[in-house]
């Protein structure tokens, strides 16, 4: 497995460690990014044990509070993914063809932030890739559905795990979904983790390049299934520090909260933070070189990262990692785009800065 120590701040570093990446025949690649590399790769239901032990519930509850969403007949994993797509834990976990998407999901911030991680999976086309009416799609699924002391029966005989009482139980809710499902459950594909093709029948999904993987169980219901050693093929450490400026990188692609969140609610939350009115009180707490750089950009012109190194007497590096500091803090903006971006303070910034050199 790749697994290189070098952080990565730049797109194009991003890209060149991909280049190195391939996957084996018979094989796909699939990115998931974490904002935090300490981050386990298992499912939200697991990350409580309130959750897990009342999984079935969850789903039941979301069903009898909001049925016009779940009319239709629609199955166990389309079940799941709607609940995962409006924030219930579930033991899906979102993956994505577009190793961007996974970058971006692990630039997220957060007040107590550590390096972020991409982690890149390879999948068997054939054993372990499924559609979304997969037999073996629905067997997992319907896991959800079964009580927290469900385990697994220890048996490899066909016959006689299908004839145990708790994987009777299990057919009897496979069988809402595929009523003519036979009693055939292969006792090893409870304890697997599939990359599952969804339906593009939702807008995030389709923005996101998503797919998902579905987690079995490991022994009883309070423990996820793992991936085979050899799916995780390399883990990409993302430099905390160049978290904003790969943010900045990315939404001049295309790639912003407002691209891959395409609801409503979510675009709205996006431009309301573009005109939102920014903190001054952030001026008086600001490193020296940040105040350096915010009063050069208050007293002229706008400039690029480059024209500001040079009045400033500093490398372009440092000069980039400050302005997406600055520009989280919104206390600047960016004009342009491509190789001539400049940078420039915002009016509010400027008169609060007359005002002190004036007073």
């Amino acid at each position: 497995m790749l697994n290189e120590s070098a952080k990565v701040g730049k797109i194009s570093t991003f890209l060149q460690r991909l280049d190195a990446i391939e996957a084996e025949n018979g094989r796909i690649l699939y990115f998931r990014g974490h904002s935090k590399e300490s981050f386990k790769l298992e499912p939200s239901i697991y990350r409580n044990t309130g959750w897990i032990n009342n999984e079935g519930t969850l789903l039941k509850e979301l069903i009898v509070r909001c049925p016009n969403d779940f009319s239709g007949g629609i199955s166990t994993f389309q079940a799941l993914v709607k609940m995962q797509h409006y924030g219930l834990p579930t033991r899906l976990l979102d993956i994505t063809s577009n190793p961007l998407v996974a970058l971006y999901f692990a630039c997220t911030r957060h007040e107590s932030d550590e390096d972020g991680e991409v982690i890149v999976a390879s999948f068997d086309l054939e054993k372990e890739v499924k559609y979304y009416d997969s037999d073996t799609v629905s067997v997992i699924a319907n896991l959800s559905r079964r009580p927290a002391g469900f385990k697994h029966p220890r048996t490899t005989d066909i016959s006689e795990f299908n004839t145990h009482p708790d994987i009777e139980l299990l057919l009897h809710d496979i069988r809402q979904d595929r009523p003519y499902f036979q009693a055939k459950i292969i006792p090893d594909n409870l304890s697997k983790v599939i990359c599952v093709k969804p339906m593009l029948d939702n807008p995030r999904i389709i923005r996101q390049d998503g797919a998902f993987l579905l987690f079995g169980i490991n022994g009883d219901k309070t423990k996820p299934a793992a991936l085979e050693n050899n799916s995780v093929v390399a883990r990409i450490k993302i430099n905390k520090d160049e978290k904003n400026e790969l943010t900045l990188q990315l939404e001049k692609l295309g790639i912003s909260r407002a691209t891959l969140f395409p609801e409503i609610e979510q675009v709205a939350t996006h431009i309301k933070a573009l005109y939102e009115t920014p903190d001054l009180s952030g001026l008086d707490k600001l490193t020296e070189h940040q105040t350096k750089v915010v009063r050069a950009l208050a007293s002229g012109d706008t400039k690029t990262t480059t024209e500001l190194a040079n009045q400033l007497g500093v490398t372009a590096a440092s000069v980039s990692q400050t302005l997406s500091s600055l520009y989280a803090k919104k206390l600047i903006a960016r004009v342009g785009s491509g190789r001539r971006v400049c940078w420039q303070a915002i009016g509010a910034v400027k008169d609060r800065l007359d005002k002190e050199l004036h007073s």
